[in-house]
């Protein structure tokens, strides 16, 4: 697989490591057709299928692959979803396939490439409190940097026993313990290096990683006793000076929208971040969405290109067809929310042709049921405007005077904090009206 992986990419998708580990939380399987490798993901489980297309060639046909893809997502009851695309790569599909892909590039997943020299040396003002750090550790604990081997990966292993206990074990967090554990039973075989630190001959931090390409390396893990100062500054110092200088930059891969690590990996000063980009296959189906879009909301909004790439599924949207064509159509973007799993209604729309029909109606009474299928402790929406609460109080929806906001790359409400308040209806027994939080904060699911 590496002469199709290592071409035309610099993010961390193009690793064998990273393909090979993360199989087990992706579903990953790949398939080798056409001079081509395709390798299939599926994305929050089995809700969505991506396909991560790979070519040896500096100027490969995108026709020698498409149509088995999208025979493939028809298979898998979707649209096709193209991902990890870059921008090289973005432009070819749009010279071979002109007004055929829709594209889509979430800041969440962009990959921090940083200039190999800047991490080893930490030279200039812009790293002086870097230094101070890694100064201030040097000064505290008597320590030593050892390169990762069979014979301290049994260390490595009892620090990450310990750091999955210390913190929260959510499902991603789960899924890191076991694609580290993976990377160890076959460090040698996947040609990893890495790196580990010692104080008092006991191991506080370790960290691996492998080539993305000849003058690119990707910092797969790197985990740390957080009780020693400075920790994350060292490893991250004195792995960067034991990495080949033949490599130029380094990737230290994305930060999915966590405020706290974006924070830190902005802190090293990145040359640049390297986008993946996901591009949709426009289906008549979508093509008519984005006509009723532009007629119901504003006139060319390109934020509803993005949003059919990110949440546009089968299985959770409904529409309504006269003479083969979508004349109305309504999504839901089930949300992580404190209150439990919820369901945002968004894009409800009838072409006006066909408004006052009872379209809008028929298709929210079929979304609710979808809603209690996922089981979704409560459905709400922000309407567009104060009639709409009316029509919305006929299906149960209550108002209220809290606001909503959104923890993603993607602002689904209003824009305007102060309009983004949520009408909300409970869907279970369990669901209590009275503790919702002044501001629902919540979490998409892609």
């Amino acid at each position: 697989m590496l002469p199709y992986l290592r071409k035309h990419s610099q993010t961390c998708d193009r690793t064998f490591t990273n393909q090979f580990c993360w199989q087990h939380y992706y579903h990953t399987q790949w398939a080798e057709a056409n001079g081509w490798i395709v390798v299939r993901a599926h994305i929050n489980g089995e809700r969505k299928a991506g396909y991560i297309p790979f070519s040896p060639n500096d100027n490969p046909h995108y026709s020698d692959i498409i149509p088995l893809l999208e025979e493939d997502a028809r298979n898998n009851d979707q649209p096709l979803s193209l991902m990890g695309l870059s921008d090289e790569e973005c432009k070819l599909l749009q010279q071979q396939y002109p007004d055929d892909f829709v594209f889509d590039s979430n800041r969440d997943f962009a990959d921090y490439i940083y200039r190999a020299e800047d991490l080893r040396t930490l030279k200039g003002r812009k790293y002086a409190q870097k230094r101070n750090h890694v100064n201030k550790f040097k000064s505290l604990y008597s320590f030593h940097y050892e390169p990762i081997t069979r014979d301290n990966i049994a260390d490595c292993l009892r620090l990450e026993e310990e750091w999955i206990t210390q913190h929260h074990q959510d499902e991603s967090a789960l899924a890191e313990y076991h694609t580290i554990h993976l990377a160890f039973q076959h460090f040698e075989e996947l040609e990893l290096l890495g790196g580990a630190l010692y104080v008092d001959n006991r191991m506080v931090a370790f960290t691996y990683g492998s080539p993305v390409n000849d003058h690119v390396f990707c910092t797969h893990v790197e985990k740390g006793d957080i009780r020693y100062e400075g920790i994350y500054q060292m490893i991250n110092h004195q792995f960067a000076r034991h990495i080949p200088e033949q490599y130029i930059y380094i990737n230290r891969e994305e930060d999915l929208g966590m405020p706290g690590l974006r924070k830190s990996k902005l802190s090293y000063e990145p040359a640049y971040l390297a986008y993946k980009t996901t591009a949709l296959k426009k289906t008549s189906e979508i093509r008519d969405m984005v006509e009723i879009w532009n007629k119901c909301f504003s006139e060319d909004d390109p934020s509803i290109y993005p949003f059919l790439s990110r949440y546009y599924f089968y299985s959770c949207s409904v529409t309504e067809k006269v003479d083969g064509k979508v004349v109305s159509m309504a999504f839901m973007v089930p949300c992580h929310t404190e209150m439990g799993l919820g369901a945002y209604f968004y894009g409800v729309a009838t072409d006006p042709a066909f408004q006052h029909q009872g379209i809008s109606s028929r298709l929210i009474r079929k979304m609710l049921e979808k809603c209690k299928e996922m089981g979704a402790q409560f459905s709400f929406l922000i309407p567009g405007e104060p009639s709409l609460i009316d029509f919305y109080a006929t299906f149960g929806f209550l108002p209220t005077s809290s606001h909503v906001t959104f923890q993603c790359d993607m602002d689904l409400g209003t824009g305007d904090k102060e309009k983004d308040r949520i009408i909300v209806l409970p869907l279970t027994d369990r669901f209590c009206m009275k503790n919702l939080p002044d501001t629902l904060v919540c979490q998409p699911m892609l």
